[in-house]
């Protein structure tokens, strides 16, 4: 019986193939010989139960046996010595904790400069995703589709505007609709457009649709955001910053969720599903 990684033979070093399979669950039997996959191999090389018949240098592995993104293996290790199981399909580790169980979780490997589309962080939530910076240093983020509905007054059926020259304002509207200028509420884009219904760019939908779901909007702006919103009352913290995105690189969207939990609030990300509005709620956990 051999033991391969691809086309690539090894020998044991000290173990069996018993207690490969039972101390760390990788290895499959297949034609009688026993196979590793490349990070598997790596693994094993690394941890000096391994050798290969072709080349036994970390040199050689990296160039020929496990020629991957590093940190592909970087987290495929770390999964490791908490002890899962583990199934690996590119980026992304699926892993269980015990062998009877399903290979239900799974996390995904994004580096700080992946552009990341919001239909793919839909379709990976509710999901769990690992980054490494160059010290490795590690940061998990968990995310959850989300519907959120808040409990603000609701708008009249026919709002009241006025201008007076470039300037609009409202005359009906609930008090926090709007910027309070001595007797008037001034409105901004966003507000005048809501009221003319006359709502063209994808910021001025994902407001109309906050609106709608009974939130108080407001301008994000000072957090780097689009909106931030209140379930009820302005009386309170906004519970939620929201940021509309299509595509994105993965720096700015953790560093969006970093300053979220620093003021306290919810970072929600927006955006499009066959154009219609989807909500997705990322937060920053320690560990799995």
């Amino acid at each position: 019986m051999g033991i391969f990684c691809g086309k690539f033979e090894f020998k044991l070093r000290n173990i069996s193939i018993s207690q490969i399979i039972n101390k760390y669950h990788i290895g499959k039997f297949l034609n009688g010989d026993f196979f590793l996959d490349p990070c598997e191999a790596l693994y094993l090389f690394l941890k000096g139960k391994i050798e290969s018949l072709n080349g036994n240098d970390l040199d050689f592995f990296l160039n020929n046996i496990f020629t991957d993104d590093i940190y592909i293996y970087i987290v495929y290790e770390i999964l490791k010595n908490k002890g899962f199981y583990i199934k690996r399909n590119g980026n992304k580790f699926y892993y269980k904790k015990t062998k009877k169980s399903d290979y239900t979780n799974f996390v995904i490997l994004k580096r700080e400069t992946d552009i990341v589309s919001f239909e793919e962080l839909y379709n990976e939530t509710p999901g769990i995703f690992i980054t490494l910076d160059e010290d490795h240093s590690i940061t998990y983020h968990m995310t959850e589709h989300i519907d959120p509905m808040g409990m603000a007054e609701n708008m009249p059926e026919k709002i009241c505007i006025k201008n007076a020259g470039s300037i609009y304002y409202s005359l009906n509207t609930p008090e926090w609709f709007g910027e309070k200028f001595y007797s008037l509420n001034i409105l901004n884009n966003f507000e005048r457009r809501f009221v003319e219904n006359k709502i063209m760019t994808p910021e001025e939908k994902l407001y109309a649709d906050l609106i709608k779901r009974n939130f108080i909007v407001k301008s994000g702006f000072k957090y780097g955001e689009h909106f931030r919103i209140y379930s009820e009352s302005m009386d309170m913290h906004a519970e939620y910053l929201i940021g509309l995105i299509d595509k994105e690189e993965w720096y700015k969207i953790s560093r969006a969720v970093r300053l979220s939990v620093s003021v306290r609030k919810s970072m929600v990300f927006a955006g499009f599903i066959n154009n219609e509005i989807k909500y997705i709620e990322m937060k920053r956990i320690k560990d799995i």
